[in-house]
């Protein structure tokens, strides 16, 4: 089950740059940023559920952030949820960048064999697939600043990192997002105006 809801929310979650669009219709693609939802992985017994879903809150107060979606945890199945394994992806652009991005990290610090799995994701609240989805911190942005600015204007992201940008053209709106990340070398235009 776990392998098909990997699969869905891969299909699911179209790349950040897959299409440019305009404002108006950025806006009407983008979540609220006031509540989230968890989704649990189905295959965790329910102590191991409760205890992910107790964590969600932790690793964002560690992290010194509010709980932001795009998040995916993940966990090494042969060293179990209470180990250095445990790894936190939070406030990426698309479930499917949250899942590369704890999986990946989970896997690097796993002593066991098997690879990991996701134990579970936070999504805006309603959440559904969507032509374009940004990370809460994104998309506060993109409604506070973005829809103010007039002129020309773009919006860059960072599938990769989470990280995002804005700026008078589309080279400056990169330059803006790869300021914001280290390792943001995949920042590309998804909003133009």
């Amino acid at each position: 089950m776990l392998k098909i809801w990997i699969a869905m929310a891969a299909l699911a979650a179209a790349p950040a740059a897959a299409k440019i669009q305009n404002g108006s219709a950025a806006e009407g693609q983008l979540f609220p940023t006031r509540g989230y939802a968890v989704q649990l992985n189905g295959s965790l017994s329910k102590g191991d559920q409760a205890t992910v879903k107790a964590l969600i809150p932790l690793m964002a107060e560690q992290m010194g952030q509010g709980v932001k979606y795009y998040a995916t945890i993940a966990f090494s199945p042969d060293d179990g949820l209470v180990s250095e394994a445990l790894q936190g992806a939070l406030n990426y652009h698309s479930t499917q960048a949250a899942d590369a991005a704890a999986i990946g990290a989970c896997n690097r610090a796993r002593k066991g064999n098997r690879s990991c799995q996701i134990a579970a994701r936070v999504l805006p609240k309603g959440y559904q697939s969507r032509a374009l989805t940004l990370s809460l911190d994104a998309t506060a942005a993109f409604n506070r600043t973005y829809q103010r600015k007039r002129g020309s204007k773009s919006f860059a992201v960072s599938t990769l990192t989470g990280a995002w940008g804005m700026g008078d053209s589309d080279s400056a709106a990169i330059a803006s997002c790869a300021r914001t990340a280290e390792r943001a070398s995949d920042c590309a235009v998804v909003i133009r105006d």
